[in-house]
């Protein structure tokens, strides 16, 4: 499927923060990573920043991981050499001693346990202890969370690109470092690296708070589970989905929603 974005004011749909119901589109708090370069030549080191938010990119809420990590340009793991946690926001900050592309993520995080009530064919969140009146099914949820951005030292490598982190991945087919005015950014979203047809994409982009008519956009991906994305301005964008599945056998849960968020920049 293919989308080019005018700058046209889009409604916007409410939703709770930190949703578990699963294909429920922004204004949710959602977990971001934020490089502060994504672009580097002669550059030493990388300060990275993540947070959850509904106005990006301003930190609201730290993201509590334990699994914050780097994924090197040749595909090898590594640890963060500083993580300092606030409040609204963690500050991660890495050495750049190898050539090629860097992947900055959260790692998967499980958040909140919820319940949810199937209530005259409509599945709503169960609040406190007592099932809704009408109520003909009770399924327990737990979210799962992976927020990702890449930054590229003097030339582009694939590997940390291809690695899947989570079961819900939004899978650059154009290399993330290499998004600019004059092409376009083609992605799939995958699900247990199967694409997902019909998917709910959000898409929102840093200080459009500023603009005379705010940048939002609410798409849905094709058969192949891809998206063609083209854009009006450059920036830095965040793209989020979220899809709700059956949690993978010996869950403590029935379920989980799942959210994968990836943070990239448009160049002129």
């Amino acid at each position: 499927m293919t989308a080019s974005f005018p700058r046209t004011r889009l409604s916007l749909i409410a939703a709770s923060a930190l949703v578990l119901g699963g294909g429920v589109p922004a204004q949710a708090h959602t977990s971001y990573v934020l490089p502060n370069i994504f672009t580097a030549n002669a550059e030493e080191h990388v300060t990275v920043e993540s947070a959850f938010t509904e106005k990006f990119f301003q930190p609201e809420l730290a993201v509590d991981s334990a699994d914050f990590h780097i994924i090197l340009p040749d595909g090898s793991r590594a640890e963060f050499e500083t993580v300092s946690k606030h409040r609204q926001v963690v500050i991660l900050e890495s050495p750049l001693k190898q050539d090629g592309t860097y992947r900055f993520t959260t790692g998967v995080r499980r958040g909140r346990v919820g319940k949810t009530a199937l209530v005259d064919g409509k599945w709503q969140p169960v609040r406190g202890d007592a099932a809704p009146a009408g109520a003909t099914q009770i399924r327990t949820s737990q979210t799962e969370t992976v927020a990702d951005a890449y930054l590229t030292k003097k030339g582009p490598t694939r590997a940390p690109v291809d690695k899947q982190i989570g079961r819900l991945a939004i899978h650059p087919v154009t290399h993330p470092s290499d998004i600019a005015l004059d092409g376009r950014f083609d992605l799939k979203i995958l699900f247990d690296g199967k694409p997902l047809a019909d998917q709910l994409v959000v898409i929102d982009r840093g200080g459009a708070e500023y603009d005379e008519v705010k940048y939002h956009q609410e798409l849905k991906t094709g058969p192949d589970g891809g998206l063609s994305l083209k854009f009006d301005k450059a920036g830095i964008y965040e793209i989020m989905t979220r899809h709700r599945a059956d949690a993978p056998a010996g869950s403590q849960t029935d379920e989980r929603s799942y959210t994968t968020s990836l943070t990239f920049e448009v160049q002129r």
